[in-house]
């Protein structure tokens, strides 16, 4: 028989962290409205945007538990270079405005480590994220940032750090819709807290303060062909287009002292949750002011989990520990005309 903790795998509850928490529900302090800049996008049906990241991941942990067997800390190194496409499917025009709903294409994925190569650990992780390479999830974004029917994503990854690492950008590319709706002007600053949600310990936020520092001409855009069905691109336009460059810090708060912290869902599933997990992240995002959609992004982050599962009746426990460093470069490369 079963038991509660292989019905509730850790890593499908997991890849959803970057992809809801990570979206602020901005409050800024008021400036004058003449100084304003919306950067709500402007989605139309059929409007793709393609786009290359870049990332470097350092991490070091260990699962132990009857689920995932004994073992020790490992630690690695990993490079992860994606391209993915961006689909508006449709758009709904609501009372507070219009919601999208977007397919996100993985075109290509290519990893490397500078572990052994022997090492099957290694080769496990490097298989699983170049087998993202043809697949797909689908979400709709709301009129106020929100990102909700998430469809798909939860089976594209099983580790819970690399799967929140590898979504991490999605919450950045659809950054726009997060701003307040009333606009935000130069060197204005806000904060926000956003519970972290669908993850093993409850009463964790992410903290962040914000900058809007200025507008510069945004990153060139790199045309490229598709690399999967041979989907069509109408270049965009070559008129110059600025960008806004915003400036966050975040950090998670609640999630540094070791208590019993169990989500009800894990409770209804007579499981028991407890530990720490703790992390900050840095990003210099560039928001182009003519489609509000992001034009680069540079990011920084480090996440600690300490965390334990255990099912009440058999008593039986899963631990995971570990640490994540990561670096990552979003960049445009295309996105089809504006009409």
């Amino acid at each position: 028989m079963h038991s509660a903790i292989d019905k509730i795998r850790i890593g499908t509850l997991l890849p959803r962290v970057a992809l809801i928490s990570l979206l602020p529900i901005l409050l800024p302090m008021l400036a004058p409205a003449a100084s304003r800049t919306h950067l709500l996008p402007h989605f139309v049906a059929g409007q793709i945007f393609r786009y290359s990241i870049q990332t470097k991941i350092e991490t070091s942990g260990a699962a132990v538990g009857p689920i995932v067997g004994a073992g020790g800390k490992n630690s690695l190194n990993q490079s992860v270079d994606a391209i993915v496409r961006l689909q508006v499917l449709s758009v709904a025009h609501t009372a507070t405005g219009p919601s999208a709903r977007i397919r996100v294409f993985y075109e290509k994925v290519v990893a490397s480590s500078d572990g052994p190569a022997y090492d099957p650990d290694v080769a496990a992780m490097q298989k699983q994220y170049q087998a993202l390479a043809g697949r797909s999830f689908e979400f709709t974004l709301s009129a106020n940032g929100k990102v909700t029917r998430v469809v798909g994503l939860k089976s594209l990854l099983q580790d819970p750090s690399r799967a929140a690492v590898l979504n991490q950008w999605l919450a950045q590319l659809t950054f726009g819709a997060s701003l307040p709706k009333e606009g935000i002007a130069v060197g204005e600053k806000w904060r926000s807290q956003e519970p972290l949600e669908n993850v093993p310990l409850a009463g964790l936020s992410w903290k962040t303060r914000a900058q809007y520092l200025r507008n510069e001409p945004c990153p060139p855009i790199t045309q490229v062909p598709s690399t999967a069905g041979g989907v069509p691109l109408t270049p965009a336009p070559a008129a110059p287009n600025t960008c806004a460059v915003i400036l966050t810090r975040s950090a998670i708060t609640g999630g540094s002292k070791p208590k019993e912290r169990t989500p009800a869902v894990f409770r209804q599933n007579g499981l028991r949750t407890s530990g720490v997990w703790t992390g900050t992240a840095q990003a210099l995002i560039a928001v182009s002011l003519r489609t509000g959609m992001v034009s680069s992004v540079t990011q920084t982050g480090s996440t600690h989990m300490d965390f334990t599962i255990m099912t009440i009746l058999h008593r039986n426990r899963m631990r995971y520990a570990g640490d994540t460093h990561t670096q990552s470069e979003i960049t445009l490369l295309s996105q089809s005309a504006m009409p």
